[in-house]
């Protein structure tokens, strides 16, 4: 049952973030709703979204670093973070490999593809390993999300995470998202193929002498 309710959670996680980050353009062809580009900005937001305290310290991060950004409403999302206890409740631990934490998405894809809902394209090195990856969001896909998944309580969460970050990380690239984890040693210095660990004790000293006020 774990491993079902694994397998499902992955596909929604995958098909939110490539529905909400897509983008749209009126030279795609109709049948397409819009273009993502790069499984690396996958696997970077897909971080972001299983990682609540990585999230919190990336928000932080942000706020120091521009002073145009709503510091009021950056302190009462990490604080709703933490009074929801989403750090132990909607953790999904990934593990690191040789570019930063990863997980194998091919099947996830290779089942929205089956149901109409993805279209996929890349292009193959000398080597065979697939490279410039292209994910097409079919019109079908967004109109079973818009008519069915988004009124699903239980999925909520999802969608409004991803639009939060949006806001925050969307301008960001695949590889300067990657590249902002590296920032942590809790992150950098882990050894290959652990799993990336909590940095609450970290997000919790910080939001203090930010907010000068403690989180749960």
């Amino acid at each position: 049952m774990d491993d079902f309710l694994r397998k499902y959670r992955d596909r929604l996680r995958i098909i939110i973030i490539l529905y909400v980050f897509c983008e749209r353009s009126e030279s795609l062809d109709p049948s397409y709703f819009g273009l993502f580009r790069s499984e690396i900005k996958i696997q970077a937001l897909d971080f972001l979204l299983r990682y609540p305290d990585f999230l919190s310290m990336e928000l932080m991060d942000l706020m120091d670093n521009d002073s145009s950004l709503d510091r009021d409403e950056i302190s009462e999302v990490i604080d709703k973070i933490y009074s929801s206890r989403e750090p132990e409740l909607r953790v999904e631990e990934m593990e690191k490999f040789f570019h930063g934490a990863y997980e194998s998405i091919d099947e996830v894809i290779a089942f929205h593809v089956s149901i109409g809902f993805l279209k996929h394209e890349s292009k193959k090195r000398t080597d065979g390993k697939a490279y410039d990856k292209n994910y097409y969001v079919t019109q079908h896909c967004a109109e079973q999300i818009e008519n069915y998944l988004k009124s699903i309580p239980a999925v909520q969460w999802y969608f409004e995470r991803c639009e939060l970050i949006k806001k925050y990380f969307g301008k960001f690239s695949g590889s300067q998202l990657k590249s902002r984890q590296y920032n942590y040693t809790e992150y950098s210095n882990i050894s290959y193929k652990s799993h990336i660990q909590n940095i609450n004790s970290k997000v919790r000293a910080v939001y203090k002498d930010r907010f000068n006020k403690q989180l749960l």
